[in-house]
């Protein structure tokens, strides 16, 4: 990838919503390039505008990263309540003896646990670990900070 194309995912990771005047004059890549670049970029690099919600303000205190091992006859089953459930902010296919990371956002401990009794009762869950996340150190940081980018010869 070339130093442009990281510069300005560098940027957009920082700031998506920073004029691309303002990106131009810091990073010196012309505005027509970046809007050109950018607009490459949409079409398989760039999977998703977002903004990093604090969850706590909303009232939802209580966040947790839960591995799953299923039946291999209950995965697809489980991937689609996941998939559907509101409380799912991210899910993954893992491996390592287990199937699926899910993070997920409740108001409290009790939501929790209620939605990995649902877990169990309709898929028959064979184990589940539950870690709850106390504090966020670092979110979506990666390639977001150019001094310490990596651009090969």
């Amino acid at each position: 990838m070339k130093k442009t194309d990281l510069l300005i995912i560098s940027s957009l990771r920082q700031n998506a919503r920073e004029k691309l005047t303002e990106m131009s004059k810091r990073t010196r890549i012309p505005v027509s390039t970046i809007f050109d670049r950018i607009k490459l970029h949409e079409n398989g690099l760039i999977k998703k505008h977002t903004a990093l919600i604090d969850f706590s303000k909303l009232g939802y205190n209580t966040r947790a990263n839960i591995i799953l091992k299923v039946g291999k006859g209950d995965r697809e089953g489980v991937k689609d309540f996941l998939m559907k459930h509101g409380s799912i902010n991210s899910a993954f296919k893992i491996n390592n003896g287990y199937d699926f990371l899910i993070e997920a956002v409740f108001t409290n401990i009790k939501e929790v646990e209620d939605f990995l009794e649902v877990l169990d009762e309709k898929f028959g869950v064979k184990s589940k670990q539950v870690f709850y996340i106390i504090d966020d150190l670092k979110k979506e940081e990666f390639l977001s900070n150019p001094a310490i980018l990596s651009f090969g010869s």
